[in-house]
């Protein structure tokens, strides 16, 4: 079924009145199946075909689709969707078909996979060979031609209609500009791509004789047509010359071979034969000839057959060359180039309006494919065609001669000798097509000419550079073209220095070229003996650097020596053989270079083009090699930077003084350290020296009106001078003390003569124009790109600037500087909108450079605003700048583009030109700018005639596919776009930098700080229609947005949990045939979930985006489901391997690891969000499900999962070994990792002071990383400090510091891995935490009842080990910790629940607790206790967890009433905040207690209880650590915080009572041996000033309060066993006591202490609460010990009661506010204590 698709092409059925006539009658079949339609489905599927000319039916199935999809679709939008899927399907073929071919390609490569052999395979033999058809057999090369052909037609139909639509009312449909705008694009996609196809067949080398027959009687009456490059380019691959053992070699050679093949080419190349234009026949015929020669090579069998006769084969090379066949490739070229400079012998080349206009140069993919056909073609005229170059050449230079003697003295005369020389010079024009071709080839192409090896990192080598490198004709070729060149012929050597500068381009080959032209042009490749073969000409080598150096400097030099007689004209023949073997000596002094009078230096045009030839050659080299640029500007005898600057005054042409401006540019382009600043320096100081522009009109900065002084137009070169000279290099002192410092002067040339007048001016070609604009924005661009105001923000809040730092800021031309460039911005949007950027390279780049402008400005506006003009008023500037004007003087630009309505849409609208990824990667960026400081910036947009487009733009761009790495793709963004980057010729992709920086705005909008609406939420949910909120897509009227795209890509390949039958298989299939986002590009999946949580928690768009999610995409279940729990593997370099707990390993990289465990983390908060608005509003159901997802395991989810019977509450299903999601999850956060980054230590002798703290940055995603800007800035400093202190003298400093360097980034480097896992890790367990805490607190019931309790102890298993890891940060340990202290509360409260309705059907031993577990459990908790590396927080949870697990076991939560015995401790509740009602319920406690030991006061102490089992298996685990934990809890319960300290006393409590029954008394001896329990008595009379705090009407807390009565109860607890009560008195507890004063200031009972709209209790309820435990601690001391204890009885009397005598009436002066209780316990203990001989 593919195959036939495949070769049907775009063959669906025309349009027929039997398919139309069955769709008027309401019914039709589709694929198979009959459907009902009615009228408006059939009148749309008939308007539709017609107007894409293709069958009813197809169409019909096409709508029907769409509708299904879209039910509630309106018509209109319903037939667009129509064209677009329409045209989508074509396009999706196209690509298969591309894709199949290009992995047919690679299959030919020796490590080839599989997969590609098979494809190849299915291409040769199902797809390539021809078929029957119903237009008779025909190859799929021949199909693909046709509809080429068609699809010209259809395109020029498409273009028609768009130009003419227009909404007429009331009369026939038509379809609407916008859709026919996407057609054409369409239209052009597939033609262009299917001629890629063509080219790919003909490449295997498997076009027939009827394919190449039907191209090129094609191409004869088609010489300018769109598709004229792909069929040429076809053809010339068809002839390539390949290896003869491969499959394309063979068919080749069959094809060479043929004699009606040989016939037709005969009779169609001939010179008789028709063709439009002569020059393709020519290229034609040569690249056949050079075929046939190379078969013959291999077949010297051939040689007297027809066609391939040496004489036959000689002609038709000579009749190619003859008939311009290099002229015509130049051409192509020079189209091809699209407004680089062409070589100077071509520079006469102009295109013909025809080809201008229909011939379109091809698309940038296919470009280096027509480069690699002509870089073929050269090569196999030099290898197999070298003879007839030669003879060529010789008759074409006999020619000249006899010219040149007729016509010597009108060339002596001075006058131009163009019109003498000969119409034919075709070697000179190859030379010149050899220049151009490598110029716009990749670097180091061209390195076989020069002998070395070519490079195969950057491309496969083709069968002739393999030959190439042992046969060595292409050195041979370059050293003939050399020395067969004489220096009196000015065209054959400027044509030679055309080919030179081509070959040139690169680092290797332009160093091979400096040295051969070193040489003196005596030999390509040093040593060989390829310089004798040419030795005959005599005239000798026209190619040396002291020959172009030695002309230069004598037009300097006659020029300024001055004369009686003006100069007599140099040419440049005759000025070679002058300075052939001799230097110039030094020039004449500044005075002599600095006269009044301009000189004049008479040049011919010829001598000019020749001079740019060189220049360009000069240019080429030195910008391609550092070293190169070095060598030549050093060398003394050269002096190639004065010669040059010095002839910039001189009347020389003007084309001349430009190739001398690009020739300085390219001295001074960056990279070449030290000696590179230096040179541009000296350009700067011999430029203000010479006064190219008149330096003294003025000494403001601006205004005025700057003239040349030199009386000729040099306003374009002096644009040039200013667009390419490093302004970062400009000399400090530079035009002092006569002006300003600075290169004021030469930016109000630039921009008030120059820029300002472009408007102004007329124009030979419109091109120019934009030319002129390109380059004076391009001087703006620079200038604020070098403009580093960054300088003054990045090295740190506490740093004072200095003055030395402030200054360059003054004398750099960015300051002050200001450019009308806004109408620019507004007429670009018109001109993209026309077409006119395909018309006008120009026109693009100069749109592009003002967004460059716009988005700088807008980065920097505030610093300058904000920093550098406040600090010019702290010293005195003025000898800097000539005014410094106050903040208020300026105005943002980010206002003055919100005062018109048109501008900031007009940025906005350069999305829906992705065509041009710059100018959209800026226009993103300038928008995201825009939305944190215009406010009116959303009104703007919405409002604009551009919003739905813009829109639809930004939809587009979002859902661009594109798999690319988001690190790389944002480095090269950065390096390729933006002011000050690069010129590049082809346009690079960005999709995903555009998408990403899409995600940045919505990211930033979406924050909860910025304002409601903004731009983000326009762009996610449309327009004010929708009330910025998002709708259903399938609603009626609704379109989709960046929302629904975004919603899109994150469900991919995530199957819903929830579905029927066939719906939710079929959905689970597709999801299975593509990775989740979160699996293929982990980075970019961070950034969607990133905007959809935040969509989720803002106030304003959290309740609408949370609906749409849960009830349309089942959005929180789905995604809970299908993330794993381990990352996925991933070969991204640097990697790292994981190791997880279960053994398994992962590699993968940092950055992956991070991304994925960010997503994991956003999911999870989700899935707590959900949870948290399900719960409230009381969706029980959707609850279940969500649980049944956390609770169960992952093996389970997918099939039939989630499955419960809400109602019947059905258990987990088995899970056999597998574990708990929620536990996975938060086991996979504890893992072991290693770097592949490794560092070898260096001592940092010279780098040691670094403060590489100061470095540390917050990232975008919270994360505190070593920031690279900062370090290198910091580093860099730092080198600079060193370098001025002389510490680095020689090279073995320099080496040392080179190491160190590399050491601290390597360093930085692997902290920053270090940091970026940690926090992801982190960020997991904060995510995981709150899950797990919604859950328990709002969801606990919703859990199965006969599994929470194994649940919550496979989690109590799991948690205590992930505190005690050492890689678990502090933070995540306290969360850990309270996750532990939540499960043993929700544990102690299911254990009730349990036991209740265990004991309610009759069986008391099912509620048994699992004695192991429980061991375990405490083991652990004990564990992370005595590891002294965590906090008091972790402690203190861990504290609070002890003391619930005691009561766990102690009997009370074991039994079924709710009235547990009183006698334990079991009424005591810890509140994290320790709010009034622990205080409450502690002193409920108490006085249950104190009543029930009141009842025995007369007898002998309270027995203990009989312990239970769990009990004394818990002492007996506890016994070993015993000592120490109570070591660790005293230290927190007397130095810790006071929270913590009562829950340390509440934990001693409780362990006294559990070692009521140990016989050793192993508590008391550790409270007591270390003077624990002395310092916790001595600690009441200390707590003294706090006490009388408490007391105070309105304290600001009760802390010390509540860890006064955790104290006392547990100290009553001890005096409870007689044992206690000794040691108690033994720490002189009665003494302690009678000295608190506290307990005897009660406050008085007036309505100042008794405010009842307090939170806080009474003063008198609060003294109660200190002194009634004091009073209960008596009494139980004096009740244990008993009557017969004089020392207790006495001290009692003697220290306590005589003390506080002030008790004895309290009685009687108690009022209202004294409860019942506290009056019996009063009399209770009077009673006692009268009884007691005191």
């Amino acid at each position: 079924m593919h195959k036939q698709r495949l070769l049907e092409l775009f063959e669906v059925g025309q349009s027929s009145q039997q398919e139309q006539q069955e769709l008027r009658s309401g019914r039709i079949t589709i694929n198979g199946r009959s459907f009902a339609v009615n009228a408006d489905f059939a009148q749309q599927a008939i308007f539709l075909a017609q107007q894409l000319k293709s069958s009813e039916k197809y169409i019909a199935s096409i709508l029907h689709s769409v509708m299904t999809e879209n039910p509630n679709i309106g018509p209109v939008a319903c037939m667009e969707a129509t064209v677009v899927e329409f045209h989508q399907r074509r396009r999706h073929l196209v690509d298969c078909l591309r894709y199949i071919f290009e992995a047919a390609e690679m299959a030919e490569l020796p490590d080839a996979p599989r997969l590609y052999k098979r494809l190849d395979a299915f291409s040769r033999q199902d797809l390539i060979p021809p078929t029957k058809g119903p237009g008779g057999e025909a190859s799929l090369a021949l199909r693909i031609f046709k509809e080429l052909e068609n699809l010209g037609n259809t395109v020029a139909r498409a273009q028609q209609a768009k130009q003419c639509a227009t909404i007429v009312e009331g009369g026939s449909p038509t379809l609407g500009y916008d859709i026919l705008s996407a057609r054409c694009d369409s239209l052009k996609y597939e033609r262009r791509y299917l001629a890629t196809v063509y080219f790919q067949i003909a490449r295997l080398g498997c076009l027939t004789v009827s394919d190449i027959r039907t191209s090129l009687d094609w191409l004869s009456v088609n010489p300018n047509d769109a598709m004229t490059f792909y069929v040429l380019a076809a053809i010339l691959a068809a002839f390539d010359l390949v290896d003869p053992s491969s499959v394309g070699g063979k068919n080749r050679q069959r094809l060479a071979t043929d004699n009606a093949m040989i016939t037709y080419m005969k009779q169609k190349l001939s010179r008789n034969s028709e063709w439009k234009d002569t020059g393709l026949k020519a290229t034609a015929l040569l690249k056949w000839t050079l075929l046939l020669t190379e078969t013959r090579h291999r077949d010297p069998s051939l040689e007297a057959r027809e066609g391939f006769k040496t004489t036959e084969l000689e002609t038709q090379i000579w009749n190619a060359v003859q008939g311009d066949a290099f002229t015509y490739l130049t051409t192509a070229l020079i189209q091809l180039s699209r407004g680089s400079p062409a070589t100077s012998f071509a520079a006469f080349i102009e295109l013909t309006p025809e080809q201008e206009q229909l011939r379109e140069p091809p698309h940038e993919d296919f470009k280096l494919a027509v480069l690699n056909a002509c870089d073929a073609l050269v090569r196999s005229v030099i290898t197999y065609a070298s003879s007839e170059l030669r003879k060529i050449k010789q008759r074409q230079e006999d020619i000249v001669l006899a010219s040149a003697r007729l016509f010597r003295s009108v060339t002596h005369s001075g006058q131009d000798s163009d019109s003498q020389a000969s119409p034919c010079n075709d070697i000179a024009m190859l030379y010149s097509f050899i220049g151009l071709l490598y110029s716009i080839l990749p670097p180091e192409r061209a390195l076989q000419f020069w002998g070395a090896t070519p490079l195969t990192e950057t491309h496969r080598l083709t069968y002739l550079e393999i030959t190439e490198t042992n046969a060595g004709r292409l050195p041979s070729f370059l050293q003939w073209a050399v020395w067969s060149t004489q220096t009196r012929d000015v065209i054959m050597t400027t044509a030679l220095y055309d080919m030179l500068s081509g070959l040139a381009k690169g680092q290797q080959c332009s160093e091979l070229a400096y040295n051969f032209l070193a040489r003196g042009g005596a030999e390509v490749v040093p040593g060989s003996s390829l310089a004798t073969s040419s030795s005959h000409y005599s005239a000798g080598s026209a190619v040396s650097w002291t020959l172009i150096f030695a002309l230069l400097e004598s037009w300097a030099v006659s020029s300024t020596s001055p004369k009686p007689h003006p100069p007599p004209q140099q040419n440049l023949g005759t000025s070679f053989s002058g300075f052939r073997s001799s230097h110039f000596a030094e020039s004449q002094a500044a005075s002599q270079q600095q006269q009044q009078h301009q000189k004049q230096v008479v040049i011919g045009p010829n001598d000019v083009l020749l001079a740019q030839s060189f220049l360009r050659l000069l240019s080429t080299v030195v910008s391609c090699s550092v070293a190169v640029r070095l060598a030549v500007s050093g060398n003394t005898h050269f002096r190639a930077i004065p010669t040059l600057v010095s002839l910039i005054p001189l009347g020389i042409p003007l084309e001349l003084k430009g190739a001398i401006f690009d020739a300085l540019a390219a001295f001074c382009e960056p990279g070449a350290g030290v000696a590179g600043v230096e040179v541009c320096r000296s350009v700067w100081t011999l430029m203000e020296r010479l006064e190219v522009i008149n330096v003294r009109a003025s000494s403001s900065r601006v205004g005025g009106v700057l003239h040349p002084v030199k009386g000729v137009e040099v306003e374009l070169d002096e644009d040039l001078i200013t667009d390419s000279e490093p302004l970062n290099t400009i000399p400090d002192a530079l035009g002092q003390p006569y002006r300003l410092p600075g290169i004021g002067p030469y930016i109000s040339f630039g921009i008030d003569n120059v820029f300002a007048n472009i408007p102004r001016r007329e124009y030979r070609r419109p091109s120019d124009r934009w030319q002129m604009n390109d380059l004076c924005l391009s001087f703006v661009e620079r200038v604020l790109a070098s403009y580093d105001l960054e300088l003054l923000v990045s090295s740190g809040e506490d740093v004072v600037l200095k003055r030395e730092a402030i200054v360059p800021l003054l004398v750099h031309p960015g300051y002050g500087h200001n450019t009308a460039i806004l109408t620019y911005i507004v007429d670009g949007v018109e001109g993209f909108e026309k077409g006119f950027a395909d018309e006008e390279p120009h026109f693009k780049n100069t749109i592009v450079r003002v967004l460059r402008i716009v988005h700088r400005v807008l980065d920097i506006q505030d610093i300058f605003l904000d920093v550098l003009v406040p600090l010019l008023t702290e010293f005195d500037s003025s000898q800097f700048v000539a005014v410094a004007h106050a903040r208020w003087y300026y105005t943002r630009f980010d206002q003055a583009l919100s005062y018109g309505t048109q501008h900031i849409p007009a940025i906005a609208a350069y999305v829906v030109y992705p065509a041009y990824p710059e100018l959209v990667l800026l226009a993103v960026k300038i928008v995201t700018q825009l939305s944190s400081s215009v406010s009116n910036l959303t009104t703007l947009v919405e409002h604009s005639n551009d919003s739905d487009r813009i829109l639809s733009g930004f939809k587009q761009l979002l859902s661009v596919e594109s798999f690319d790495d988001l690190d790389a793709s944002e480095t090269q963004a950065a390096q390729v776009t933006g002011a000050g980057a690069p010129d590049r010729e082809a346009q690079e992709l960005l999709d995903q930098a555009i998408r990403l920086a899409i995600l940045e705005l919505l990211i930033q909008s979406t924050r909860p700080n910025p304002p409601y609406p903004i731009i983000g939420h326009f762009l996610l949910f449309g327009g004010p229609d929708n009330e910025h909120q998002i709708q259903d897509p399938h609603a009626l009227g609704v379109h989709r947005t960046c929302a629904h795209v975004i919603f899109d890509l994150v469900n991919a390949g995530v199957p819903r949990v929830h579905g029927k039958g066939k719906e939710r298989e079929r959905e689970r299939r597709l999801a299975r045939q593509v990775d989740p986002l979160f699996i293929s590009v982990h980075a970019l999946a961070e950034r969607y979930y990133q905007v959809i949580h935040q969509l989720c928690v803002h106030p304003r768009t959290s309740e609408s985006t949370m609906r749409y999610l849960r009830t349309r995409e089942d959005f929180f279940a789905r995604h809970l489901a299908a993330i794993p729990s381990k990352a996925p593997e991933t070969h991204e370099e640097p990697v790292i391997e994981v190791l997880y707990h279960d053994g398994s390993r992962v590699i993968t990289s940092v950055s992956a690891l991070r991304s994925f465990m960010g997503v994991r983390s956003r999911i999870l908060d989700l899935v707590s969000l959900d949870l948290h608005v399900l719960t409230r509003k009381g969706h029980h159901k959707g609850v279940l499900e969500v649980l049944q997802i956390i609770f169960g395991s992952e093996a389970m989810v997918g099939e039939d999962a989630l499955e419960w019977d809400v109602d019947a509450l059905q258990p987990f299903q088995e899970m056999g070994q597998s574990h708990l999601r929620i536990i996975e999850s938060v086991q996979s956060l504890s893992f072991d990792w290693s770097d592949s980054l490794t560092v070898h230590p260096v001592d940092l002798e010279l780098l040691g002071q670094l403060n590489l703290q100061s470095c540390i940055r917050v990232d975008g995603t919270g994360c505190e990383v070593v920031d690279r800007s900062a370090l290198l800035s910091l580093l860099t400093l730092a080198r600079r400090s060193l370098h001025a202190q002389g510490r680095i003298t020689n090279g073995a400093h320099a080496d040392k510091l080179n190491a160190e360097t590399s050491y601290v980034l390597e360093s930085c480097a692997i902290e920053n891995h270090r940091r970026e896992v940690a926090f992801a890790v982190a960020t997991g367990y904060e995510a995981w935490w709150r899950l797990l805490d919604i859950t328990l607190t709002k969801c606990f019931q919703r859990l199965p009842h006969d599994r929470r309790e194994n649940m919550l102890f496979d989690l109590l298993h799991v948690l205590p080990t992930a505190i005690r890891s050492s890689d678990i940060q502090e933070p995540t340990a306290v969360l850990l910790s309270e996750a532990v202290l939540s499960c043993i509360t929700k544990l102690r409260e299911d254990r009730r629940h349990q036991v209740m309705l265990q004991s309610a059907g009759g069986d008391t031993d099912a509620g048994s607790l699992p004695a192991e577990r429980l061991y375990a459990l405490l083991r652990s908790i004990l564990d992370c206790i005595l590891d002294n590396n965590r906090s008091e927080l972790v402690r203190g949870n861990l504290y609070a967890s002890l003391i619930n697990y005691f009561h766990l076991i102690g009997g009370s939560d074991q039994r079924p009433s709710g009235d547990a015995s009183l006698e334990t401790f079991g009424k005591h509740s810890l509140s994290m905040s320790m709010s009034m009602s622990m205080s409450l319920s502690v002193l409920s406690s108490r006085d249950d207690l104190s009543l029930n030991d009141s009842r025995s006061m007369r007898g002998t102490p309270t027995p203990a209880t009989n312990a239970s089992a769990l009990e004394l298996g818990t002492l007996a685990a506890l016994k070993s650590v015993l000592e120490r934990l109570v070591t660790i809890i005293s230290r927190d319960a007397i130095d810790g915080t006071e929270v913590w300290k009562t829950v340390a006393f509440m934990l001693l409590d409780s362990l006294t009572q559990l070692c009521r029954s140990d016989k050793s008394r192993m508590l008391l001896t550790s409270l007591v041996r270390y003077g624990i329990l002395s310092n916790f008595v001595q600690g009441l009379k200390e707590a003294e000033p706090q006490m009388q705090y408490v007391l105070r009407p309105d304290p600001d807390d009760l802390n010390p309060l509540y860890v006064y009565e955790s104290k006392l109860s547990f100290l009553i607890r001890m005096a409870q066993t007689r044992p206690g009560a000794e040691r108690l008195l033994e720490a002189r507890i009665f003494p302690v006591l009678s000295q608190c004063e506290f307990l005897d200031t009660r406050p008085e009972a007036d309505q100042s202490f008794m405010d009842q709209d307090s939170f806080l209790p009474s003063a008198i309820q609060r003294y109660h609460q200190l002194f009634m435990p004091a009073l209960q601690l008596v009494a139980a001391m004096l009740t244990t010990l008993g009557a017969q204890h004089a020392t207790a009885s006495s001290q009692c009397a003697r220290e306590f009661v005589a003390r506080h005598l002030t008790f004895v009436q309290l009685p009687v002066s108690v009022g209202s506010n004294t409860s019942a209780s506290a009056l019996i316990r009063y009399h209770l203990f009077l009673n006692y204590v009268s009884a007691r001989p005191c």
